[in-house]
């Protein structure tokens, strides 16, 4: 299998069939185990430990982290039905300079613009402050539903706190609505 096939073939399996939420990331992780979208991922998977605990902290108790990665198909498939979906900006890994990916990701902005209009989300979020930075104006420009303007971090390091803190903002003000009105 290719690189960006075992990618595609993971994310496949848990796409929805219409797109509620449509979160875009920055790129695919060096680390092939650390994808978000992948079953079997034993460390480092930030994104999908801050997204399932933001988007449902009160409907399953989360337990100790190594234990969810037990049931992480469950809450994949949880994910799926609640009509989400992660996609990157860039489709193969990225590094260097926070200046030199918002290039690369601004190089991409287009197909990713045609891919954005296939899915046809109802609600898009950044994340991570080169993606907002390299997209958010394109994207609304082209007239696609960004919903945060301002950079939602990307939830490593110390960031997963000021990832939950703008996350619960962006439900508490309405403008990102988890469930269809």
């Amino acid at each position: 299998m290719k690189f960006d096939d075992s990618y595609e073939a993971s994310a496949k399996k848990y796409t929805p069939e219409r797109t509620w939420v449509l979160f875009v990331a920055e790129a695919p992780p060096e680390n092939l185990n650390r994808y978000f979208y992948f079953e079997n991922v034993t460390r480092d998977d930030w994104l999908w430990i801050a997204l399932m605990k933001a988007l449902y902290p009160s409907e399953w108790d989360w337990g100790h982290t190594k234990a969810e990665r037990q049931r992480k198909d469950a809450w994949l498939l949880k994910f799926q039905k609640s009509r989400f979906r992660v996609i990157d900006a860039v489709k193969t890994p990225i590094c260097g300079s926070d200046s030199k990916r918002v290039g690369l990701i601004q190089s991409a902005a287009q197909e990713l613009i045609d891919e954005i209009k296939e899915i046809d989300p109802k609600q898009i979020v950044l994340i991570k402050a080169t993606v907002h930075e390299a997209l958010f104006q394109r994207l609304r420009d082209a007239h696609l539903p960004v919903v945060n303007r301002n950079a939602l971090p990307f939830p490593c390091s110390s960031w997963q706190t000021q990832f939950h803190d703008e996350f619960r903002r962006l439900i508490d003000t309405g403008e990102l609505r988890l469930h269809a009105i």
